[in-house]
């Protein structure tokens, strides 16, 4: 199986400038890391990019790991890396940071996450099958309970997952209208419906569309 994939990131204005709370990454053919900072805005890059990069660590330290060994072992990484960036702060009050991993492999699609983020199999004609927990958990790396889901993949599966702020109302109404239209809807464009509306609203978002061929 082939991934074909897009991650689209939005930034969040802030006093008409716009910051990064939001920030993806791909470490490799099926792996993807995406993180969304809370807390205050100037260190959300900071904080965003820490996580990121303890991740990819994980990612490459990781080599002889398979499946949910890996994608646990590169989380923790992650979490260590986020810890450590927070310490060397004089800060009162620390960012957090909600984050998703998703990763396609032999074994299967591996999603976990911890933070306010979604992620959604579609497969067929079936109903949507949220990847996530429904209900948003408020705490990030730092205090939350990351969740991790693994199902076993198959041709043609679409996935799309991102920060809670690309799935309003008008971004998922827009991703079914195209679906419905066109079933091989690109990735880059699925990802850009996603993020285009927490743009206008200056929030901000990352998502990301990724189908199995």
């Amino acid at each position: 199986m082939r991934p074909e994939a897009h991650v689209s990131v939005a930034p969040a204005e802030v006093r008409d400038t716009p910051l990064a709370k939001h920030a993806a990454e791909r470490l490799a053919p099926g792996t993807y890391a995406l993180a969304s900072a809370n807390g205050r805005p100037r260190l959300w890059s900071y904080a965003n990019r820490a996580a990121l990069k303890g991740f990819a660590r994980g990612v490459e330290t990781g080599r002889g790991l398979e499946g949910t060994t890996l994608v646990e072992h590169a989380f923790l990484q992650a979490r260590n890396a986020l810890v450590d960036a927070l310490n060397v702060l004089v800060e009162r009050v620390i960012p957090d940071v909600s984050f998703l991993a998703v990763h396609l492999d032999h074994h299967g699609l591996h999603v976990m996450s911890v933070g306010d983020s979604r992620a959604y199999l579609h497969r067929g004609n079936k109903t949507p099958q949220r990847m996530t927990p429904r209900e948003g958990d408020p705490l990030g790396m730092l205090d939350g309970d990351p969740t991790h889901v693994t199902i076993a993949a198959e041709p043609g599966d679409l996935v799309l997952a991102g920060s809670a702020s690309a799935f309003s109302a008008s971004a998922v109404g827009r991703v079914a209208s195209a679906l419905q239209n066109d079933p091989n809807v690109p990735p880059a464009v699925l990802a850009a419906l996603l993020t285009e509306p927490a743009s206008k609203a200056g929030v901000g978002a990352v998502a990301l569309a990724l189908r199995i061929r």
